[in-house]
């Protein structure tokens, strides 16, 4: 596994979502084409607080301990709506940016880490090769969902006039 590869990606991926989610107005930021869905401000609070609480710190305990425990993480702050502060969405991207931030800073100290370490997580065993490369995967799961709700949102406010000469989604 080439570590400098994820480590390009997760912060080429940083300014991919800041370039998806920057410029938006209110209504975009958190519009939902059902409820629900996620809004941009939802999707951003999310990938901040994995950002901040799981994928590094996870990944940095099964390389220095495969036997230590995870920290648990509660569903309600990794989701906004259990917040309910939807108009934030500057806030959070700064948050995820400046986590991403140090998260690749400490990706770029390790030397030879042993991705083979395997931590026993609930019913599943996970490598740190393993998470490394979801974490990657996370990135693109959730640019896929925000060029989804760009593309569902351009749907409803181009009413009564329809996007089907760009194609279908898939």
């Amino acid at each position: 596994m080439n570590a400098d590869f994820y480590i390009l990606r997760l912060s080429q991926n940083a300014k991919t979502i800041e370039s998806l989610v920057s410029g938006l107005c209110d209504e975009q930021i958190n519009w939902k084409s059902a409820p629900e869905q996620w809004s941009i401000s939802h999707i951003v609070y999310h990938l901040w607080r994995t950002e901040e609480k799981d994928f590094r710190s996870r990944l940095e305990k099964t390389l220095r301990d495969p036997q230590e425990e995870w920290t648990p993480l509660s569903p309600q702050e990794m989701r906004l709506e259990q917040i309910g502060d939807d108009n934030n969405l500057e806030k959070y991207l700064q948050n995820f940016l400046d986590e991403r931030e140090k998260s690749i800073a400490w990706l770029k100290t390790l030397e030879s880490p042993n991705l083979e370490n395997t931590h026993q997580h609930q019913q599943m065993k996970l490598s740190a090769g393993d998470l490394l490369a979801s974490w990657l995967s996370h990135d693109f799961l959730h640019i896929k969902q925000i060029a989804r709700v760009h593309y569902d949102y351009i749907n409803q406010i181009s009413q009564p006039f329809k996007t089907d000469y760009a194609g279908k989604w898939t």
